[in-house]
């Protein structure tokens, strides 16, 4: 990683050369090269550290800022005499790629009485530290406020996900694993870590302004549903499927029936089953469906079906939410994923926001192709292996774009917990797998970010599932919904 070259103001846009994200990233064999941490990069950076300190748009808008080769340096308050340094890290400690390593430094709270709230630590990946002694932000005797660390660096890398380009392994699916993230390797992937940071750079300018007042963290839910399969069209083995893996002679019978009468197949009552859990629970959820062709990984139903109508209005009546989850083969091909964003948007109207990538199937290009089909927002950024923070966040954010230099038009709200991760993925056993959700929950409670969960409709009738869905709603219990901005620039 270089840090910025250039010594003029935040906002000058210079042209520059930056790598690309891989149009297939199965077929990459070597790491790429970290990419240039630009001036607009370490705005970028500032907001996203300012947003999780509470800090208001308005004021964040007041501050004087500035970038040069060594540190971004911020002017606040009336008359602009305080002083915010951010140094950067020098160029020459930061080639670790050339052994495919990322560093990940851990340096002390800098303020006393943390620690008994959250872990001990806070984390500075793709920063090597070399004199831990040195406290995070310093008060120096000028006046001054400085943090001796590239937070600004760690923070863009963080949550553009260079990491999953730098370490090129992927899954059966083209899944980046979350077995293979440092955050994993490094047992702090169920750390919310980049909050942490907001609530020390929180500290520190409580300390250089005390008449200052921080805005209130609003923790929120986001409850959404990817319909895989509505038991339409039938199909013999999936009906039998009912019988010999999830033990109900009924529904078996049930699809059946279905096919010479009004009766909804399973898959489809389980979708109505689904709003009747969160209508009864007060709580708002988000269902997004499929418009994509058959194959051995979508069951290639189509929304048009009148019975499948007759649900979708039901729930618009019900005030859910209608989204899209792209089909299997969309993966990294935007002409496809421009199709059947089309199909989906004849068949669920024009008022879509946003939705989820099928299989959890994404990289940092998705996003670039989601804003491309003209989507408000993504929630595919989570592990389908491990549950926690991908992206080192529960907080929703416009991503990074490195090779236009720019922050996105679309948001990402990260996937915090599916459904089959516990179960089918950790194998996790119902009580202890539910205590350690629990552990994820409070820490996005104490951070204030949303909690993002996945459920899809046919775990209801599976055997395995069972007591899973009303333990985690139990968690849950009096969340409020979080509702995503209509544009990603009203997004703070």
């Amino acid at each position: 990683m270089n840090s910025s070259t250039s010594s003029e103001p935040v906002g000058t846009v210079r042209s520059r050369s930056f790598p690309s994200f891989p149009a297939q990233l199965s077929r990459v064999t070597t790491p790429l090269d970290l990419p240039e941490i630009t001036a607009e990069a370490r705005l970028y950076s500032l907001r996203e550290l300012s947003r999780r300190a509470g800090v208001s748009q308005e004021f964040f808008d007041s501050w004087v800022i500035q970038v040069t080769p060594t540190e971004t340096t911020v002017q606040v308050g009336q008359p602009r005499t305080l002083i915010i340094r951010f140094l950067h890290g020098p160029a020459a400690g930061f080639n670790q790629h050339l052994t495919n390593e990322i560093p990940v430094s851990r340096v002390s709270w800098p303020y006393a009485g943390q620690v008994d709230t959250f872990p001990g630590d806070l984390l500075l990946p793709f920063c090597r530290v070399e004199q831990l002694n040195r406290p995070l932000y310093e008060n120096l005797a000028d006046g001054s406020l400085r943090c001796n660390f590239d937070v600004l660096a760690s923070f863009v890398l963080t949550l553009s996900r260079v990491e999953e380009s730098l370490r090129p392994t992927f899954d059966e699916h083209g899944r980046f694993p979350a077995e293979n993230s440092i955050a994993f390797q490094e047992k702090f992937l169920d750390r919310p870590f980049l909050e942490e940071h907001g609530i020390a750079f929180q500290q520190a300018l409580a300390a250089l302004l005390p008449g200052w007042k921080p805005e209130s963290r609003a923790y929120r839910v986001k409850l959404t549903h990817d319909i895989d399969d509505v038991g339409i069209p039938f199909e013999l083995r999936a009906a039998c499927a009912h019988t010999f893996k999830r033990r109900s002679v009924s529904a078996t019978l049930r699809d059946f029936l279905s096919t010479f009468s009004s009766t909804d197949p399973v898959g489809l009552a389980l979708v109505r089953k689904l709003a009747e859990i969160s209508q009864r629970r007060g709580l708002h959820s988000a269902f997004f469906w499929k418009h994509s062709p058959r194959t051995n990984y979508d069951s290639g139903y189509s929304p048009d079906d009148r019975r499948i109508q007759a649900v979708i209005e039901e729930l618009r009546r019900s005030n859910f939410e209608i989204g899209v989850h792209p089909g299997y083969d969309t993966f990294h091909r935007r002409e496809s994923l421009t199709q059947e964003i089309e199909r989906l948007k004849r068949s669920l109207g024009e008022n879509y926001p946003g939705g989820r990538q099928h299989y959890l199937r994404w990289s940092p290009q998705t996003w670039l192709d989601w804003e491309a089909c003209g989507l408000r927002y993504d929630s595919s950024v989570g592990f389908a292996d491990h549950f926690g923070f991908r992206a080192g966040t529960a907080y929703p954010f416009r991503p990074w774009c490195w090779s236009e230099n720019r922050a996105l038009n679309l948001i990402e709200l990260p996937l915090v917990l599916m459904d089959c991760t516990p179960v089918s993925y950790m194998k996790l056993e119902l009580r202890s797998g539910l205590e350690k959700i629990r552990t994820l929950i409070q820490r996005v409670q104490a951070t204030g970010g949303v909690f993002t969960l996945l459920w899809h409709n046919m775990p209801l009738i599976e055997p395995a599932y069972e007591g899973w869905y009303e333990g985690v709603l139990d968690l849950l219990d009096g969340s409020k919904p979080y509702e995503v901005p209509r544009n990603a620039a009203d997004l703070w």
